[in-house]
């Protein structure tokens, strides 16, 4: 009896310490929450991770389309008990929450001070633990399957025990090695909310792969905009000030660095230029440039970057696919068609290398150009084409470059080893909700 109550004494004094450390929490982005998720890394009372098997809540924001629900219901199984899902709507409304998915809690401010909340309860037992969602069943029937009822089908390739096996391929030096498949996202850290690849690997290079489509593409909006999308949104159908765009464009391209950074394992450089965006003034292109000369000291980047994930000019001439065109050589913007910009000095800088590291430095060299523009506009307002230079490229009621882009992504992948195709992929600021809310503009469907 000593010993119990000495160790539930003990469990109990951990679980006090414990419920006041950093919440580890696994966020999915919804449409409009991008920009809300990134900025709690500078929440000192939360620590996002980028595995659901670190975390102890489920943080969904903003608004999700219906086929998302699945993939929530295997995110959420994955996490340890004891565990929770908040629901932080952004102003997303219910009718946006996917069917079969109901979250435990929802919370329409102070999101930091519930996760804290919901943490101290699961420690301290005053909140049981969320069950399964999915039922527990094999992938796949498996049992007493095969000659000797071993499971499945096929011991050196196919599903034995419902989980694919690797099958012999042939490999980039002539071998033959064995082929994986694997499917990474809709959810995975590193990538855009919503994208999912079908992947072969052979070993860690990528043999083959297949983008499936996004459950943004084609769906009407369940969220609102993104404070950062929406002036080149709006920019569609209406004049806005030439100064407001161009200092939204340089946020975003450091919104994209912070990320970025947090990739190549500078989650602390990542947060430092977050805080840049947030408090960003056209001042501050002296900031950025000493920002971008420390970035071409570091090692590290040079390392990830160099010769990384190379895309020939011809590949992309014509998509609007702005900085990944022009940090290929192509001088392609929709701002030089804009009469606002006549008299202010604009020329599109490009970059010559058409790799990741080319195109850091374009999207550094942008941002930096942006505040110039910005601080030189006075009260120019933006001329409507029905077509504008969003910080991705070019952005119109058919699109983005995102959609046009896609396409291309299995050339630029394949045969690279998973670290470099992941560098690649955060090099290219691919944006699906981008796009959802261009195609709604012109009607006037976009959340206000």
């Amino acid at each position: 009896m000593a010993r119990a109550g000495l160790q539930l004494g003990l469990k109990q004094a951990l679980g006090r310490v414990a419920a006041g450390a950093p919440v580890p929490v696994f966020a999915v982005a919804g449409q409009g929450a991008r920009e809300h998720v990134q900025d709690l890394r500078l929440d000192g009372r939360l620590r996002l991770v980028d595995s659901p098997g670190a975390a102890m809540v489920l943080l969904i924001a903003g608004g999700l389309p219906d086929g998302l629900a699945e993939p929530l219901a295997h995110l959420h199984d994955s996490l340890p008990h004891p565990r929770a899902t908040l629901w932080w709507p952004l102003g997303a409304g219910p009718a946006t929450w996917p069917q079969q998915f109901v979250p435990t809690i929802e919370t329409r401010d102070g999101v930091s001070e519930t996760l804290q909340a919901i943490q101290r309860e699961l420690l301290r037992g005053q909140r049981p633990g969320e069950p399964p969602i999915l039922p527990d069943e094999d992938p796949v029937p498996w049992k007493g399957v095969g000659p000797y009822g071993q499971g499945g089908t096929g011991m050196t390739g196919g599903t034995p025990y419902g989980r694919p096996m690797a099958e012999l391929g042939a490999d980039r030096d002539g071998l033959r090695l064995d082929v994986l498949p694997l499917r990474i996202g809709p959810f995975f850290p590193r990538f855009p909310p919503g994208l999912t690849l079908d992947l072969k690997l052979a070993g860690d290079v990528i043999v083959d792969v297949a983008p499936v489509e996004s459950p943004f593409a084609g769906a009407p909006p369940v969220g609102v905009c993104r404070a950062g999308a929406r002036i080149f949104v709006d920019a569609l159908s209406q004049p806005v000030p030439v100064a407001g765009l161009e200092l939204a464009r340089a946020r975003e391209h450091l919104r994209w660095l912070a990320d970025a950074l947090v990739a190549v394992e500078l989650g602390s450089l990542g947060s430092r230029v977050l805080r840049l965006a947030a408090e960003l003034r056209t001042s501050d292109g002296d900031s950025i440039r000493t920002l971008g000369r420390a970035l071409r000291r570091t090692q590290a980047i040079g390392w990830a970057t160099n010769g990384v994930g190379r895309i020939p000019a011809a590949a992309v001439e014509g998509l609007g696919a702005g900085p990944i065109a022009r940090a290929a050589g192509l001088p392609e913007d929709e701002r030089t068609h804009d009469p606002a910009y006549s008299g202010l000095g604009f020329e599109p800088i490009v970059q010559r290398d058409g790799d990741a590291a080319a195109r850091w430095r374009q999207r550094l060299g942008e941002a930096a150009q942006s505040l110039e523009l910005a601080a030189r506009a006075g009260d120019r307002r933006t001329v409507p084409t029905g077509s504008v230079e969003s910080p991705r490229g070019r952005l119109d009621g058919e699109g983005n470059a995102t959609a046009r882009f896609l396409h291309l992504l299995p050339g630029v992948l394949q045969g690279l080893e998973w670290g470099d195709a992941v560098t690649t992929l955060v090099s290219l600021d691919l944006d699906f909700e981008e796009a959802v809310f261009a195609e709604t503009a012109r009607a006037g469907a976009v959340a206000s």
